[in-house]
């Protein structure tokens, strides 16, 4: 996702606040889907700086996009916890099991 406004980033961590740990809970590791869903939320607000913002904002996105068949944004969700993973453990510096 490419030029947000302030009033779209809002609207979007709205739209998490509200679906986000549906999104999170289709997950088969719920291990850490806390951390995941806080990790989005703060990335949301603070996270413009890395070079990943506009590609973690549309998985988030497309990974709430309720309005089609839940199984059609499975692989947004995927790559969503994929890379809310990674950025994880490179924030504390280990691995998240397989």
């Amino acid at each position: 996702m490419t030029d947000l406004t302030a009033r779209d980033i809002a609207a979007l961590r709205s739209e998490w606040i509200g679906g986000g740990r549906l999104a999170v809970g289709d997950d088969s590791s719920p291990s850490d889907h806390d951390s995941i869903y806080r990790w989005v939320l703060t990335f949301i607000d603070g996270g413009a700086d890395d070079p990943d913002y506009g590609v973690v904002l549309g998985l988030v996105y497309h990974s709430l996009n309720f309005d089609i068949p839940f199984s059609a944004t499975k692989s947004a969700r995927d790559d969503l916890m994929h890379m809310a993973r990674t950025k994880l453990e490179d924030m504390h510096g280990h691995r998240h099991p397989t």
